[in-house]
């Protein structure tokens, strides 16, 4: 059903940017006099405490499990933050949504199909950007930004014995994911946004995406 408000989804890889063009996204949009609102994985109120304190236990858990406990953490969300902020006309800014999901479980050997049947009644967004970098970028902005140490288990794709190297498996299991992205971003016609620029630059191209689909909610900013 038709919304007042808008669901703009920001998608990709970690360390990518996704929550930094979000914030900045959010703060353009309220500069203009729209009401927004981020949400994102592990949000909830009902799951969002739980998927955050127990990471490490839940990767070690099959993916089917992953999936119904991911999948609630959204719903949760849906039902009491995004349709009711939807209806009163907010932009919604999601930072991540159901394609991460999808994607992790599916290069671990999960049912993509089952997986989208759990979102199958979530609201469809109105644009869904994709941030995307090469796997070698990404690991360099971890090194250089000292986060090495950031660098765990499952977001280095270790359970998949990529390699014996955690570096090494993360440029692969990056590799995978971008794949799947690229594939499902020419399947859903969701925008591909590459990040090799600057801030500024990579914002000024989000910007030019969402502003047809938020243009007539615009307030005009006065100088005076």
């Amino acid at each position: 059903m038709p919304y007042p408000g808008k669901l703009i989804v920001i998608e990709g890889a970690d360390q990518v940017g996704r929550s930094l063009h979000a914030r900045l996204l959010s703060a353009r949009l309220e500069a203009h006099g729209i009401a927004t609102q981020t949400i994102g994985l592990a949000r909830s109120k009902l799951m969002g405490e739980l998927l955050k304190s127990h990471t490490n236990d839940i990767h070690h858990l099959n993916w089917r499990t992953r999936a119904l406990l991911y999948a609630t953490d959204l719903h949760d969300q849906i039902k009491n933050d995004v349709q009711p902020l939807l209806n009163a006309g907010f932009v919604i800014i999601s930072d991540r949504y159901d394609l991460t999901p999808i994607i992790r479980e599916k290069v671990r050997g999960g049912d993509p199909e089952w997986i989208k049947d759990l979102y199958s009644e979530i609201p469809i967004p109105d644009s869904v950007l994709i941030l995307h970098c090469g796997p070698r970028r990404l690991l360099n902005r971890i090194m250089f930004g000292e986060k090495l140490e950031t660098l765990n288990h499952f977001e280095s794709g270790m359970d998949l014995a990529l390699s014996t190297s955690i570096t090494s498996s993360f440029l692969k299991y990056q590799k995978l994911l971008r794949q799947e992205f690229e594939i499902v971003g020419e399947e859903s016609g969701a925008v591909l946004i590459p990040t090799r620029g600057t801030v500024e630059n990579v914002h000024d191209k989000i910007w030019k995406q969402i502003q047809p689909i938020i243009g007539k909610l615009i307030q005009p900013i006065n100088n005076g």
